[in-house]
């Protein structure tokens, strides 16, 4: 299966809500986080998603419709 690496840059509304959970479980994706620093103000993950390239772009349109800042590695 086809694999991409993000950054996502979260606002500070969606730093306590389980956006990456969601993500997988409605996108069928496996996340692999390599890389994390969130405080209570802001956040930014590096994650490795996994699954089909139509998973992984509805992975991110997702991400980005709630206002996730996704950076393409």
């Amino acid at each position: 299966m086809p694999k991409r690496k993000v950054t996502l840059v979260f606002p500070p509304s969606l730093i306590k809500e389980p956006v990456i959970y969601r993500m997988s479980k409605d996108c069928h994706l496996i996340p692999n986080i390599k890389k994390a620093r969130v405080t209570e103000s802001e956040g930014e993950v590096v994650l490795e998603l996994e699954g089909s390239e139509e998973q992984i772009q509805r992975g991110v349109e997702y991400l980005t419709q709630l206002g996730v800042k996704v950076e393409q590695a």
